[in-house]
């Protein structure tokens, strides 16, 4: 499935400005530091990656996710 990761950027942008009610999102964007997301809100956010390109992300991803565009590139690369 190739998926650009402009696509996967702006996927990620709409469903956190749906959870986060509008905030600015850009690929630097910290998901705990700027956005104040909980544990259970990065899982539904994970979840619907998840959906949205009919991929499996392991947990274990969020350890070295930060940011937008870090996950963005570890759904890149689940894609691949």
């Amino acid at each position: 499935m190739a998926v650009s990761a402009q696509r996967i950027l702006e996927t990620l942008q709409d469903r956190l400005n749906a959870l986060t009610g509008g905030t600015a999102v850009s690929g630097d964007t910290d998901l705990v530091g700027d956005l104040g997301l909980d544990s259970l809100q990065v899982m539904e956010l994970l979840m619907e990656m998840e959906d949205a390109f009919d991929i499996s992300i392991p947990v274990n991803v969020m350890a070295d996710v930060r940011s937008v565009g870090e996950l963005a590139g570890a759904v890149q690369a689940l894609l691949v």
